[in-house]
């Protein structure tokens, strides 16, 4: 599913609002299939995050917010394109995160897998928890 996504990445939108807890993110696509992969993703990814089954072990940003996932919440809208996330926390560590992670997915959008082939850096003032 992901790498259908970063294969077709040209036909998915995508906006990003940082908000004082976190993100409002909306990713949406007019190609029907497109939209379904995209609610798929969005869910499989909400209950990895719940389980605590990591991926992208490599990448700084994701071994975080594994590594932090008692500390976010996500409200996940269905669209008819697509869906609406908040992703927030009370901490203001994990916000700097959640809004990292908001900005790595769009690059994703972006470039494709290009982008997601790439390791992102956290912020400079990130305390980080992950070993």
């Amino acid at each position: 599913m992901f790498h259908e996504l970063l294969r077709r990445h040209d036909a998915i939108r995508r906006e990003v609002e940082n908000t004082p807890n976190g993100i409002r993110t909306v990713t949406e696509s007019d190609d029907p299939e497109l939209a379904g992969l995209i609610k798929g993703h969005v869910h499989e990814m909400h209950r990895r995050l719940a389980e605590g089954f990591g991926l992208r072990h490599w990448d700084p940003p994701f071994a975080e917010i594994f590594a932090q996932k008692d500390k976010v919440r996500m409200e996940i809208t269905e669209t008819d394109k697509g869906v609406v996330i908040e992703e927030v926390s009370d901490d203001p560590n994990v916000v700097k995160l959640i809004q990292l992670h908001g900005v790595v997915v769009t690059n994703f959008v972006n470039s494709g897998g290009q982008a997601a082939s790439q390791p992102t850096d956290l912020p400079d003032d990130y305390v980080r928890v992950a070993p």
